[in-house]
């Protein structure tokens, strides 16, 4: 991910932690702190980068995989739009929606062996969801007072995540 500056950084950071929430994923992440690189802003519990191990089933550590494949996509959508509404007040073009669901599919393939038809589905489900959350204007301004915290704080925990999200009624 590639940010323009601090502020573009802070509502992409925003967007992941409202997505964790979004979609009731908010205990897998620890803290959030602008200071680090890229997907490093959101600091994952370790069981997140959970990979499989000869002692579980395949089975299981593949719907766990998928399970946390899902959130990471949901994840990129979110920051991306949460940049692209309540930042720059546009929408995702055509060609942002085929950029984000191409690097789903690649995500899929690579930890999940998914092809495209199974992983579009999934894309614009979450894709539709976030849309029509990133598209209130309440939530917008919500958004924007997070983004206040996030710059002054630098860091916030999880707890302190979920406090100010509660706060902020979203």
């Amino acid at each position: 991910m590639k940010y323009r500056n601090e502020e573009d950084k802070c509502y992409g950071v925003a967007g992941m932690a409202i997505g964790l929430n979004v979609f009731d994923a908010d205990d897998l992440m620890t803290e959030v702190n602008i200071d680090a690189d890229g997907i490093d802003c959101v600091r994952f519990v370790p069981d997140f980068y959970f990979t499989g191990s000869p002692r579980i089933p395949a089975s299981k550590s593949w719907h766990h995989i998928y399970a946390h494949y899902q959130v990471s996509m949901g994840l990129a959508i979110a920051n991306a739009m949460c940049r692209k509404m309540v930042l720059d007040h546009g929408v995702i073009d055509r060609h942002g929606r085929d950029e984000l669901l191409k690097a789903a599919i690649d995500d899929g393939h690579a930890l999940c062996q998914l092809d495209r038809d199974e992983v579009e589905p999934l894309f614009d489900k979450s894709f539709t969801y976030l849309m029509r959350v990133f598209s209130n204007r309440d939530i917008q301004h919500a958004i924007t007072a997070f983004v206040q915290q996030l710059q002054r704080r630098r860091s916030l925990s999880r707890g302190e995540v979920t406090e100010l999200l509660q706060e902020f009624n979203l």
